[in-house]
């Protein structure tokens, strides 16, 4: 397990934007006119002036104090019209919802203006890819949702492993005859499932009416990464000296207690290597036949 080691340290020192830092927003001034259509990825938009064009942002909030002659649209952010706004197109937040002072400032509809549990949830996703602000995502401070999310991590990848003991051993012999197919082939899952769920969550967010189903749609994916990992664990407690039961214990801690403490500074990294490592457990999952049967 020396390469987990090296890859959770190289993780932990890589470089990162500091949490202290705010994104800065993009700004149309009082006095000026924008031409055509403006689009943000990860900055907030403040618009003071005019804005003759659509005005998008896909994962952060849109403020307008001025004009849009145009729609609006934020896929993962709040919108906020002040009280001299006006927009001559629609309005459409797929995240925050819709905050304005009167029902004649958007000619257009106003689509989204109450925000979903489904929403919300894709807000804060889009929140780990940025930096953010004071150490907190959203109103949460990261340590604290960090923990949160460890212990939840623990219950649920010893509960995969208490409930189907044979087949997260099944997993945890092949991860060990084949370590290296079930690494590439759990990648490549990893990948095709990524691209699969951009598109059917922008489907279902497109609907309006499919928003709330992001959020069992996100939980239910993660089972078999959760079962995965259980496997990953078993073949980490294999090679502990420790009676069966508090070696598979140590064996979740060691791979998901270090996932928290760099969550807790960098969330992004911490999915991203949770994600890694899971993908090898799922990997060993496809090759066993979830776990039914070992390699021979």
């Amino acid at each position: 397990m020396g390469w987990l080691v090296g890859l959770l340290l190289a993780l932990t020192l890589a470089p990162r934007p500091a949490l202290a830092q705010g994104v800065e927003p993009i700004v149309v001034a009082a006095d000026q006119v924008v031409q055509g259509d403006l689009a943000a990825v990860g900055r907030p938009i403040l618009i003071e002036g005019r804005v003759e064009g659509d005005v998008t942002s896909w994962s952060s909030s849109i403020t307008i104090l001025g004009s849009v002659d145009g729609d609006v649209v934020s896929y993962a952010g709040h919108i906020k019209l002040g009280p001299a706004a006006q927009v001559t197109g629609n309005v459409l937040a797929l995240g925050g919802g819709v905050t304005r002072s009167s029902p004649d400032q958007v000619a257009g509809r106003v689509l989204g203006e109450q925000a979903t549990p489904g929403g919300l949830l894709l807000a804060d996703m889009a929140q780990l890819f940025r930096s953010g602000s004071a150490g907190e995502l959203g109103a949460i401070p990261l340590p604290l949702l960090s923990t949160a999310l460890t212990i939840l991590g623990l219950f649920l990848t010893l509960a995969c492993a208490t409930v189907w003991p044979r087949r997260t051993q099944g997993v945890s012999r092949v991860l060990q005859q084949a370590p290296t197919r079930s690494t590439l082939l759990g990648l490549l899952t990893t990948l095709l499932l990524a691209l699969i769920v951009i598109l059917v969550a922008g489907l279902l967010a497109l609907t309006l009416i499919g928003l709330p189903l992001l959020l069992p749609l996100f939980f239910l994916l993660q089972t078999p990464y959760l079962f995965g990992l259980a496997g990953l664990a078993r073949a980490v407690a294999a090679r502990i000296k420790l009676p069966e039961t508090t070696a598979l214990i140590l064996g979740v801690a060691l791979l998901l207690i270090p996932l928290g403490l760099i969550g807790a500074i960098a969330p992004l990294w911490s999915l991203v290597l949770f994600y890694l490592l899971a993908s090898v457990g799922l990997g060993a999952t496809i090759l066993s036949r979830g776990g039914a049967y070992a390699l021979a």
